[in-house]
């Protein structure tokens, strides 16, 4: 086993920023772990900027999409040798955060999402099913978590790919569901003559870090 010493008077800690040191922290565990017995845990939170999630569904007239402005999560993993093992991820979007860009159609989304007595979609990882390594620093994930909408919790399996990245982890995949099986009714508009369909599918980037 090899141990570093470093004196602390050359880390300069107070003239470091939160993530500058979360960065060197992950650079040292991936430069340690072959000599450590353990993986060390490292939490990670969402960074909006680097982020992206899309809600795409069709209608009786045009294909429609509202995107997400606030993504709020945090993920626990562990980093050892060449495993990444995702421990726990959470992650939280206010209704009132998707955007389509048209405003009546963000306020019949909202009102089909219940968004006065459930104001967040929210996500909870139960388990990673399954995890395979494609190539350095990249994992093909497959997990089982628990999905919120609208106050109903369904267990979904979505395959997702993660990706180390410079201070941290993305995140990225797509998975589709009907708005029906959350007991949203699909929204309509123009008195009903334009209806949305049932089917949507959810497309994510998110950055963890």
């Amino acid at each position: 086993m090899i141990i570093i010493v470093v004196p602390l008077e050359a880390l300069h800690l107070c003239d470091l920023s939160y993530n500058t040191m979360k960065l060197l922290l992950t650079a040292l565990i991936l430069t340690l772990s072959p000599y450590m017995d353990r993986a060390l845990p490292i939490n990670y939170s969402t960074n909006n900027a680097n982020s992206t999630m899309a809600i795409e569904g069709t209608s009786t007239l045009h294909d429609w999409e509202m995107k997400a402005e606030d993504l709020q999560g945090t993920m626990d993993v562990d980093i050892y040798e060449n495993e990444l093992k995702i421990k726990e991820l959470k992650l939280v979007v206010p209704v009132k955060s998707l955007k389509s860009g048209k405003g009546p159609m963000d306020d019949n989304a909202y009102k089909a999402l219940k968004e006065t007595e459930h104001s967040n979609i929210t996500y909870q990882l139960v388990r990673v099913k399954e995890i395979s390594k494609l190539s350095e620093g990249v994992y093909d994930v497959t997990t089982v978590g628990d999905l919120t909408v609208a106050g109903k919790t369904r267990r979904l399996v979505i395959p997702i790919k993660a990706k180390v990245v410079q201070g941290g982890i993305e995140l990225s995949g797509a998975t589709a569901f009907t708005m029906s099986s959350f007991d949203v009714e699909a929204p309509s508009f123009m008195m009903g003559t334009i209806t949305t369909g049932d089917k949507i599918t959810i497309k994510f980037s998110i950055n963890y870090n």
